[in-house]
């Protein structure tokens, strides 16, 4: 996948904007605990779903579907390890994604501040 288009980064935020699937990403993306699948070691930052089901309060299919829509977008990738389908965080596509949105910044004028340049300050109930 590539950062080429502003599609791709779209499809990106629209996958990790939903609670769950940022929940689901963000265990990924920590990595390094304990499976109850054969295979995976524990310096991995690999999860199978029955992993990820011992952590978060969904049904297995509940949390396949969020996965199978992280894997869509990009930012996880799915392999076998013996009987089991294991999900990571794909790499390379996070750190494009990661660099494309640091660009965005750049482009817009960041003013180093923490506060893009131009961004208005607007007081609440205006």
């Amino acid at each position: 996948m590539g950062m080429d288009n502003n599609m791709d980064a779209i499809i990106i935020m629209r996958a990790l904007g939903h609670p769950q699937r940022y929940a689901l990403f963000s265990d990924l993306l920590t990595g390094t605990h304990a499976s109850c699948c054969d295979g995976i070691e524990l310096d991995e930052t690999a999860c199978c779903v029955l992993d990820l089901a011992d952590r978060h309060p969904l049904a297995q299919s509940t949390i396949s579907h969020h996965l199978q829509i992280l894997v869509n977008a990009g930012v996880v990738r799915r392999e076998r390890h013996g009987t089991y389908q294991v999900y990571r965080v794909d790499e390379p596509t996070w750190d494009e994604f990661r660099q494309h949105l640091w660009g965005l910044n750049l482009v817009h004028g960041s003013t180093g501040a923490g506060t893009p340049a131009g961004r208005l300050n607007v007081k609440q109930g205006e």
